[in-house]
């Protein structure tokens, strides 16, 4: 029974209906369009005389519901192109005004050379990085009794495209002792605390 109404869930009944709406269309058309010799060796000319009214209707009432449908899909679409044109910009807003201590979680996944980097939520510098889209989480929360919620987190990848060394203040080329000695003292306080094997999970 669960696995029934999860499959409900599931399904996209918007389309569904779009289809049948749109297979009703094309066979009422067809019925209502066929010559009367080709209705006649199918033996559905009098079916079609006394039921033409139905089929009018049902070709009339279909095609509304493909319209309000098509109209609905493009108002989505226009929507969604909309939203992240949104998100860019303030994406790109929120690069260009990086604080210190946000360009140090960033820069977390070039000093690890990571995709994804478990950080915690209640940290200032990640919220805001989360918030404005910089940053994305690809998994599941866990809660730890000193950090709280720690999640899997990625660099989105329309911040990925914009970032650069230099909005990350690190150093072109290789670097020498003293800059990796500077970028070491700079990291998160996440990242040179306690290591993440060591903490209590609640």
């Amino acid at each position: 029974m669960n696995e029934f109404f999860a499959f409900l869930q599931r399904t996209d009944w918007s389309a569904m209906m779009a289809k049948f709406a749109l297979w009703l269309l094309t066979a009422s058309l067809a019925l209502l369009i066929l010559p009367l010799p080709t209705l006649e060796s199918l033996l559905l000319n009098r079916w079609v005389e006394s039921n033409g009214f139905v089929l009018g209707l049902s070709a009339v009432l279909s095609a509304s519901y493909l319209i309000a449908y098509l109209i609905r899909m493009g108002l989505y679409w226009l929507n969604q192109q909309l939203l992240n044109k949104k998100r860019l910009s303030q994406i790109h807003a929120k690069i260009l005004t990086l604080d210190g201590q946000e360009r140090a979680v960033l820069r977390e996944f070039f000093l690890q050379a990571k995709g994804v980097i478990p950080m915690p939520l209640a940290n200032n510098a990640v919220a805001s990085l989360l918030e404005s889209g910089v940053l994305e989480q690809t998994g599941a929360t866990e809660h730890y009794a000193i950090e709280g919620q720690i999640a899997p987190l990625t660099i989105a990848l329309p911040a990925k495209a914009q970032l650069t060394r230099h909005h990350l203040r690190l150093p072109e080329g290789q670097l020498d002792e003293q800059q990796k000695a500077a970028l070491i003292s700079a990291r998160p306080e996440f990242i040179n605390g306690p290591k993440r094997n060591r903490r209590q999970a609640a």
